[in-house]
């Protein structure tokens, strides 16, 4: 399961409280202490215009024509609700689970990307071979978006070739909500562009062309004692609409994209979520890009 805003909601009660976990995160979600502005203001910065909107999801102009994005975005679903009981801490919980079913390409026709507050039609989507043969198991989650027309009012942003991302800091922006870590229930769908900041904190299968294909970074609190990484002053987890938006790394004087927002290892940890009330110690995932730039390269000829 992926992060675009196709979400899949539970609902949770236990101990008197009720609140909306989805299973694809909401954009955005920071830290409590400090100002959601300084997020905002960080996703504006000029060298993420390159981050735009595409209505299911975000998604990063690499080329003038073309724009990099997660595949799971772009697969359309039935939905069953269906209950599931847990245990946390010796206490039952009720879930409600939206199942998905029914899997099925999204009509890329009816698709518009938008940058800058410019929108651009889809020319067609190439999605890649990998996950479609998968689907749904979260495998080279990662597509092209073909547009119908250039788009030459913004700097594309340079694709990573190098691996070795691992304990890079690194910067997520993408589209969606926002709320306070420690607060679930008041993160919303607002779908406003987020940045935050993160660090690498190790790679993950499926592997493609010999090289591990997902990078993970954790959300940690600022009083972090746990000793994965020292919380960034603009610390944040992504998720729902930032589905597709991209990962940065300043390297040099310039950025280069290292990571596509997308799923197959991270998500929701429900027990923890439960049993600390807040978003911290969770995990995003990211598709990295660096395995896949023959295949990108290949597919924009």
């Amino acid at each position: 399961m992926g992060y675009s805003r196709q979400t899949f909601a539970r609902t949770m009660t236990t101990l008197g409280l009720t609140f909306l976990v989805f299973l694809t995160f909401v954009s955005g979600i920071i830290r409590h202490d400090v100002p959601e502005k300084k997020y905002l203001k960080l996703g504006k910065q000029k060298q993420f215009d390159c981050v735009g909107d595409i209505g299911v999801g975000s998604g990063v102009l690499i080329n003038e024509e073309y724009v990099l994005s997660a595949a799971h975005c772009f697969v359309d679903y039935d939905t069953r609700p269906d209950t599931l009981d847990t245990l946390l801490d010796g206490k039952k919980v009720r879930l409600v689970v939206y199942v998905p079913a029914n899997p099925r390409v999204t009509d890329f026709s009816k698709l518009y990307a938008t940058f800058n507050g410019r929108k651009i039609k889809v020319k067609r989507g190439i999605i890649h071979p990998s996950y479609l043969d998968s689907l749904t198991k979260g495998s080279c989650d990662i597509a092209l978006i073909e547009l119908e027309q250039a788009v030459t009012f913004i700097e594309p942003a340079k694709l990573s070739c190098t691996f070795d991302e691992l304990h890079s800091s690194v910067t997520g922006i993408g589209y969606g909500a926002s709320g306070r870590a420690d607060k679930p229930e008041s993160v919303k769908p607002e779908h406003k562009k987020i940045a935050g900041e993160s660090v690498v904190d190790s790679l993950g299968e499926p592997e493609f062309e010999n090289h591990k294909t997902l990078l993970f970074c954790e959300f940690v609190s600022p009083d972090n004692k746990t000793g994965i990484h020292v919380p960034r002053p603009l610390e944040y987890i992504c998720s729902g609409g930032d589905s597709g938006g991209g990962l940065f790394r300043q390297k040099g004087n310039g950025w280069e994209l290292v990571g596509i927002c997308g799923g197959g290892g991270g998500g929701v940890d429900i027990q923890l979520l439960l049993k600390t009330g807040s978003y911290y110690g969770q995990t995003m995932s990211w598709t990295r890009v660096s395995p896949f730039k023959s295949w990108i390269t290949e597919e924009m000829k």
